[in-house]
């Protein structure tokens, strides 16, 4: 016994244009896709339910390529400091939040809204006795009180290979942490398999309501015993219907080779050893070929030596690994582009460039040649629109995320957020894709580097499953796919502009049973 959706607009992005007004649903998959009156006369006997879409648009659920599943977890528990505009005022709402003698934790301020780079100092001032962190927006940098920097135990004379420190006009330091840094941070933050446990769900049921059921993530460095994340994410996705992707940080890939920890689960596997170049333009870290242009004394952050870089690479291939590294800058691009070429990948497989921010023609040129998939995320051009002339001035930003010629490349072009960093919502992703303008739809950056509405929607739902070898029944509306879709109010195909952000949510269904409902549609 099955379920007819009728009178719907199912797309099956098989094909640009491609689409049914009903489909029929058995033991979660698709039997048949066609017309409503073709598929009641053929499954007769088996109907059990018929669901009305009342002419909304139907499309295979969403993945999202880059996100930091745990921290997005973690994040919706903590103060959300995305649009603060005071900092007193966030801090006194942290002070409220405190308790014990726990971190205080803040996630997503903005320099640029704050109009200023917060200090040890200005925390010191309102929340003198406890640990206090507030992290960027970014996630490259982060800014520490006094309490902070005693229980990392910064002095000084600390030096931080592949970071910074910042320090005052007096070269004391005053607690901004860049890049590397931040490592000590993630070790005093760690979590348990609990908290873990519990931040996963928590992610998770979020994701449900955006159409996202499943995630490209990289957790296994920053959360506590590496083993037991792993055991995290057997807790909770042994009954819950969402996929997960794992990239393997290169500073605990030892030890999880080690104990035999990665082989595939029924909702979770692992991917590429995970590793990084640069930091961010927010930071002025991505490393860059020539200086910003708001600050000429700055090129970025190389996060390792090049010769440390390269015995990472080589590291990756004596494991039989592919690579992921974070790129942003035309420089760490380069770099990491000229590696690949030294040590290329195992045939049949692809490395992974994660964000390739800034590209000229000639890097482009050469990705053309490589077995890559590029991991973009187009929500950072709209919000990061005036922050990249800043950083990179009129000559150089038309390079700044050329969404186009990354398809051209033949590269496989997936879509993400890289929340809790940026908003997760795919409706910005899409926006941001096909429009390239800013949240405030401010002039189109590089008109020529859009794509269509297909082409992005194809970037969240078939292609993040070809990454992961598992688009065999997932990431199209397909007859024998698993019927694993979301249901919106207006037709995204339609939309323009603003517009596409205000689309509405109807319905997320996994394997034919839904999992976020946003209205009852009619039975």
């Amino acid at each position: 016994m099955g379920t007819l959706w009728v009178n719907g607009k199912i797309y099956t992005l098989n094909k640009e244009g491609e689409m049914s007004r009903a489909m029929y649903v058995e033991h979660g998959r698709i039997l048949k896709m066609g017309e409503e009156g073709q598929l009641r006369r053929t499954y007769a006997g088996r109907i059990q339910d018929i669901v009305n879409l009342e002419g909304k648009s139907v499309y295979p659920a969403f993945t999202d390529s880059h996100i930091h599943l745990i921290g997005y977890g973690e994040a919706l528990d903590r103060v959300d400091a995305t649009e603060t505009t005071d900092l007193n005022a966030l801090l006194e709402t942290m002070k409220q939040k405190a308790s014990g003698d726990d971190w205080i934790v803040a996630e997503g301020f903005n320099d640029r809204l704050l109009g200023e780079m917060p200090t040890r100092e200005m925390i010191d001032a309102v929340i003198p006795d406890r640990p206090v962190v507030l992290k960027r927006v970014c996630r490259h940098v982060a800014v520490v009180n006094s309490k902070g920097l005693e229980r990392l135990g910064l002095i000084h004379h600390t030096v931080i290979e592949g970071g910074k420190l910042g320090r005052d006009a007096e070269g004391k330091l005053n607690g901004v942490l860049y890049d590397a840094a931040l490592d000590l941070l993630h070790r005093e933050l760690g979590g348990n398999k609990e908290k873990n446990v519990a931040s996963i769900r928590r992610a998770v049921d979020a994701l449900f309501s955006h159409g996202i059921v499943g995630a490209h993530t990289e957790d296994l460095f920053y959360h506590g015993d590496p083993l037991e994340t792993i055991q995290a994410y057997e807790d909770v996705l042994g009954d819950v219907p969402f996929h997960a992707h794992l990239l393997v940080h290169e500073q605990i890939v030892d030890r999880v080779l080690q104990h035999d920890a990665l082989y595939k689960r029924p909702r979770f596997d692992f991917g590429a050893m995970k590793l990084f170049v640069d930091g961010s333009f927010g930071g002025r870290t991505a490393l860059l070929s020539e200086p910003y242009t708001d600050d000429p004394v700055q090129r970025g952050i190389e996060v390792h030596r090049p010769d440390h870089l390269e015995a990472l690479v080589k590291k990756a291939r004596s494991y039989g690994m592919n690579v992921a590294a974070h790129v942003i800058g035309d420089a760490a691009a380069e770099q990491f582009i000229g590696l690949l070429e030294k040590y290329p990948a195992k045939r049949g497989t692809r490395d992974r460039i994660i964000h390739a921010s800034l590209l000229d023609d000639a890097l482009l040129k050469r990705i053309s040649a490589l077995p890559v998939l590029i991991d973009a995320q187009p929500v950072f051009l709209s919000d990061d629109m005036e922050l990249l002339f800043d950083r990179l001035g009129n000559e150089r930003v038309d390079n700044a995320y050329r969404f186009k010629s990354m398809v051209a490349t033949g590269a496989l072009f997936l879509g993400g957020s890289d929340a809790p960093i940026s908003d997760v919502d795919v409706r910005k992703g899409l926006y941001a894709a096909v429009t390239r303008q800013s949240f405030a739809g401010s002039s189109t950056l590089a008109p020529n580097e859009r794509l269509s509405m297909y082409e992005a929607l194809r970037s969240f739902t078939y292609s993040p499953r070809v990454a992961t070898n598992t688009h065999g029944r997932d990431g199209l509306l397909i007859q024998s796919y698993n019927a694993t879709f979301t249901v919106w109010e207006e037709d995204f195909f339609d939309l323009r502009g603003m517009d596409i952000l205000n689309n509405r949510l109807v319905m997320t269904v996994v394997e034919g049973t839904p999992v976020y409902e946003a209205d009852v549609i009619t039975t």
